[in-house]
């Protein structure tokens, strides 16, 4: 007779980022985790494909929520929400989510999970959006430019979409953190992963610079498309936005190392 026991639920709550994670090709957190915890646990991929931000997902979050109360439901044992990449770009973008209601949103998921009932034991992991990699401008400067020139060149480039999308990427990355932070003192089942620091420190130790002076002067981050500036190597975005392998590697990485210092009892051998 076929068992009926129910494994325990790992939810993986974001936007495509998270959707292509299940791809085997990319060895996404998703495709990697349900290699890791085969037999032990089982992975739920909560993605709408037309709903993209954190204001827009609400109601499917919802509906997580709902199906692990009920009563024959098997345990959530983590649950991790990984948006922002979306919420963060410019308007006149459609998905775009103020930075107080992209906070609103997010604490509203943490605390409906901290207070249900039937999650008491369920671990959150808050993932920040990443950067985007913008191409690299061209190397030479104009013939006969001085320093001013060069300087207003750059401010110029400053007000262009793409870098100001790029920094406001880090502002919502930086509020993820500051949200996870708020909790340390109140309980021990939520954690941020800076996933924003991670993909730009990998980056600057590829090009040598992550002890230098000014490794994180924003004129000179990986990705940020200023003068000067270098791009993230291949295999680490497909596009601007999305991932590769290599990006899908770090964060499983990041991911699995991250879970197990804070909660080592969710081990797959503990399981």
């Amino acid at each position: 007779m076929e068992s009926t026991v129910q494994l325990p639920k790992i939810v993986l709550f974001g936007d495509s980022l998270t959707d292509w994670a299940f791809n085997e090709y990319n060895a996404g957190f998703g495709w990697v985790l349900e290699e890791e915890y085969k037999g032990k646990a089982e992975l739920t991929d909560c993605v709408c494909t037309n709903r993209y931000t954190s204001s827009m997902l609400a109601p499917n979050f919802e509906k997580i929520i709902s199906r692990a109360k009920n009563p024959n439901a098997p345990p959530t044992l983590l649950f991790t929400i990984f948006l922002g990449a979306n919420d963060a770009c410019l308007p006149p973008w459609s998905g775009h989510v103020p930075l107080d209601k992209y906070e609103a949103n997010l604490r509203a998921f943490v605390e409906t999970i901290l207070s249900t009932k039937a999650m008491t034991d369920t671990k959150i992991v808050l993932i920040t959006p990443p950067p985007i990699n913008i191409r690299e401008s061209l190397p030479d400067s104009p013939i006969g430019s001085n320093s001013e020139d060069l300087q207003a060149s750059l401010e110029e480039e400053k007000k262009a979409r793409g870098y100001r999308t790029y920094m406001n990427k880090k502002q919502y990355a930086e509020k993820v953190m500051e949200i996870a932070e708020s909790y340390v003192a109140l309980t021990d089942r939520v954690i941020g992963l800076n996933f924003w620091k991670s993909l730009i420190d990998t980056a600057l130790e590829q090009q040598g610079r992550l002890n230098a002076e000014d490794a994180y002067d924003e004129n000179k981050l990986p990705g940020c498309g200023l003068p000067g500036a270098k791009e993230f190597k291949k295999g680490f975005f497909t596009d601007g936005l999305h991932f590769g392998p290599l990006a899908y590697k770090l964060l499983s990485e990041d991911l699995i190392t991250a879970v197990l210092q804070k909660w080592p009892e969710l081990g797959k051998y503990k399981l």
